[in-house]
């Protein structure tokens, strides 16, 4: 269903889930940036897709080729159904699935703009994503200069506009990437072909972001859920 090339006026889908968390694949496939095409972040949307099927969050994911980036434009319409689903669905934490290449010295980041509390996009369930992910990846947050603090990212939209807490979650393509398609960017040109992600990490990534989505949903004694 998740088609780089072609492209649609309907470029992303939304898919509704039964706990009040919301994952959202905003480069699932090729977009434009400042005017020129950018390629997808290969799996992030099946990534997204896969992880609501475990945890029946919600999902949304861009699904076709599209004119305009949904995470570097201050307005999308991505963004707007983003907005629409969590008054809709009361939702409390949004997770923002992006890729990462294969030289950066991480599995996965967690992307929170800020360590100080007062800035965080997520200060009250940064612990349970440390628990969760923490065996998987240490350290986890901020890294490699990957905050998601630009205000034009998803992540900042959702805790400043939207008012709830979420992270931007970077994967390496070593955790990611099951096999690279023949119409990805990458492969048309002509670049690494034969490309497979670590079975095993991806299997440990699927665990590890399961556990935290689940995590998020049961947290002790939490009155936000």
């Amino acid at each position: 269903q998740i088609n780089y090339r072609d492209e649609f006026e309907e470029y992303f889908r939304f898919v509704e889930g039964s706990v009040p968390i919301l994952l959202s694949a905003p480069h699932g496939a090729r977009h434009k940036r400042n005017g020129a095409w950018k390629g997808e972040d290969e799996y992030t949307a099946s990534i997204a897709v896969k992880l609501a099927e475990m945890t029946n969050a919600h999902v949304i994911y861009v699904k076709n080729q599209t004119q305009e980036d949904p995470n570097a434009t201050s307005t999308s319409a991505y963004k707007e159904k983003i907005k629409e689903i969590i008054k809709d669905f009361d939702i409390k934490f949004l997770a923002d699935i992006h890729g990462a290449n294969s030289d950066r010295n991480f599995k996965i980041c967690a992307g929170i703009i800020d360590e100080d509390p007062e800035k965080c996009s997520c200060p009250t369930f940064k612990p349970v994503i440390q628990d969760a992910l923490g065996d998987f990846q240490s350290p986890l947050f901020n890294l490699e200069g990957l905050y998601a603090a630009n205000p034009k990212r998803v992540t900042y939209f959702a805790r400043h506009e939207c008012g709830i807490v979420s992270a931007q979650f970077e994967i390496n393509a070593d955790s990611r990437i099951i096999k690279r398609k023949p119409d990805s960017t990458y492969a048309l040109n002509g670049m690494d072909l034969d490309f497979r992600a670590d079975e095993q990490k991806v299997k440990e990534l699927l665990c590890h972001m399961k556990k935290m989505i689940l995590n998020l949903v049961r947290i002790p004694g939490s009155d936000q859920f």
